[in-house]
């Protein structure tokens, strides 16, 4: 491992001219003849930089991205002290708070807010003021969660991904445990009659919300990223969901079609309520709240009843599972157990009466 840790240093050099990337035992430095420090006798001196980073393949990466850095600074004749002052704290001296503030700075700049906010800002900011090791992250993940939960397997992954950033080799496999989505419970869930009475009760811009989410087994948020209401007049009734959805752009097809017309679809009345500037999780919690103590179900239950009709109906998982965005894996292990006794004697049936026809 140390040889090719050493060949991979080397190949990073190349192109390097005023500074280079050096092992010192099982950290990485910068050595270069940089200016003196404010206060300091004479001009230039050759002097390391040490960057904190273990000498591993990322910290090698992660050292190149410095040196680069580094050397534009001198050449541009911009170097300044200050700059780098902090990049010259040793891992013993840096906090994994430190690492955790700086990581949180890069994530925000490349995710969206809501998905930033969703799996990383808690993580980040727990983050104790104590040296960033793989030792250290363990046992405060451990402390954090329970086996097998979501925050178990999402504090995993962040950490992991904060490792990679700092240059510090990590495997929290072991510990990440198999959290899997709990399974609908068909008593949780509204039937095809109870939605079409409880449509009835609402006002008009909350029948047209609550038709949507019923009818298309739409996230709550996604009524206000359809691309174009046109669709929902189309022969097929396919709408498309705009790309900065939860999970991207999708189409969706109505399951079952009559609701169309039932419901009134093709008039969109949207309520009264802002949403131009919020973003998905903030819609949708805008209109779970609105819709709160006007149903005896959760909105998102619409999107379960649509996902156990779309198996009633004939609909193959791969194919409902890609109207929903999300993996057959998911569907199967989310719907499969909410299908009643009464829904498979249909499925049954359906099956059967495509044989016959064959």
């Amino acid at each position: 491992m140390s040889d090719q840790i050493d060949a991979a240093i080397a190949r990073a050099n190349t192109g390097l001219n005023r500074v280079k990337i050096e092992r010192r035992d099982r950290k990485l430095a910068l050595r270069g003849t940089l200016p003196v420090k404010p206060g300091e006798p004479g001009q230039r001196k050759r002097r390391y930089i040490a960057l904190g980073i273990y000498a591993n393949p990322d910290g090698v990466k992660v050292a190149k991205a410095k040196a680069q850095k580094l050397e534009s600074d001198l050449n541009l004749d911009r170097f300044n002290w200050s700059d780098w002052e902090a990049n010259v704290l040793s891992a013993d001296s840096k906090s994994a708070q430190d690492w955790g503030k700086e990581f949180a700075k890069k994530k925000q700049l490349s995710i969206k807010p809501a998905s930033y906010r969703a799996n990383y800002e808690d993580p980040l900011k727990s983050l104790p003021n104590k040296t960033l090791s793989e030792e250290l992250l363990r046992a405060h993940i451990l402390s954090r969660s329970s086996v097998d939960s979501w925050t178990r397997k999402n504090d995993c992954m962040v950490y992991t991904a904060l490792c990679k950033f700092a240059g510090i080799s990590a495997d929290f496999s072991d510990i990440r445990g198999n959290h899997k989505p709990k399974p609908v419970k068909a008593s949780d869930l509204p039937s095809d009659e109870e939605i079409e009475q409880i449509w009835e009760t609402l006002l008009p811009g909350w029948q047209w919300i609550y038709g949507m989410l019923a009818t298309y087994g739409l996230r709550p948020h996604e009524v206000f990223r359809i691309a174009d209401h046109k669709g929902i007049a189309s022969p097929t009734g396919k709408i498309s969901i705009l790309d900065d959805s939860k999970t991207g752009g999708r189409d969706v097809w109505p399951l079952p079609d009559k609701w169309r017309a039932q419901f009134n679809l093709t008039t969109v009345v949207l309520p009264d309520i802002r949403f131009e500037g919020r973003d998905n999780q903030q819609m949708g919690q805008r209109v779970s709240a609105n819709l709160r103590g006007k149903l005896p179900h959760k909105p998102y239950a619409l999107r379960h009843a649509w996902a156990i009709r779309s198996a009633v109906m004939g609909v193959p998982d791969s194919i409902a599972a890609r109207w929903m965005e999300h993996s057959v894996a998911v569907h199967a292990e989310t719907y499969h157990a909410a299908i009643n006794q009464l829904q498979h004697e249909a499925i049954w049936r359906r099956a059967n009466q495509l044989g016959n026809s064959i």
